[in-house]
């Protein structure tokens, strides 16, 4: 059975609406190809699934959100993005083979507004990434010249070594969407600072200077 991604996108130029649909290949690649179809702004995959199930996982997410759609012949609805990312996760089902299914959520908007003067410019996305086995913290840095990419890196942190009082703090077992709250609302700038990227040198620096006792 092939494996391939049901994922949720999302569009500051459409407010209220998602796109739920599937793909083969990495949904991000499928996110960029409608960002060019006259668009005013890049869609942005807020939550992907990688399953052997994704051709029916988009049918039943379509079935359960048909009074909600736009168009008969368009993948948009008008529904909130927290309740849809709740019901694909509710509707997926384990696979066999636990390596071949994750699930990833964007928390790249939610930082920048917790973190506005903080993190990295070259960031373009930072996403909870999460199989039953491991949590991992993905962020993608992005380079480009005359308007095009060329480079892009992407760098994934295991997140599962991080304990708190002796129990891991970011557990696999747990609700994707709990850990990636933890990130953002619970996770605070020391421990940002000595495990991931996610800040520039000098806000390193600063919170160094705030956290002098901590560093020394």
């Amino acid at each position: 059975m092939t494996v391939g991604y049901v994922y949720i996108l999302v569009n500051s130029s459409m407010p209220g609406l998602i796109k739920i649909g599937r793909t083969l290949r990495d949904s991000r690649v499928r996110a960029r190809e409608l960002s060019s179809t006259g668009v005013p702004t890049s869609f942005q995959v807020a939550f992907e699934l990688f399953t052997e199930h994704h051709e029916d996982l988009e049918s039943k997410m379509h079935y359960e959100l048909k009074d909600y759609r736009v168009n008969p012949v368009r993948e948009f609805f008008r529904y909130p993005l927290d309740k849809a990312i709740a019901l694909l996760i509710k509707l997926s089902k384990p696979s066999q083979n636990h390596t071949e299914q994750y699930m990833a959520e964007d928390i790249t908007q939610r930082l920048q507004e917790k973190y506005p003067t903080y993190i990295c410019p070259k960031i373009v996305a930072v996403r909870i990434i999460q199989i039953p086995e491991r949590v991992w913290l993905e962020i993608t840095t992005e380079k480009e010249i005359a308007g095009y990419l060329v480079d892009q890196t992407i760098q994934r942190t295991d997140l599962t070594f991080i304990t708190n009082s002796d129990e891991i703090f970011f557990r696999p077992e747990d609700d994707i969407r709990l850990n990636a709250d933890k990130l953002v609302n619970n996770y605070d700038v020391y421990s940002i600072v000595m495990t991931t990227d996610l800040f520039h040198d000098e806000a390193c620096q600063h919170i160094a200077r705030i956290h002098k006792h901590l560093f020394e």
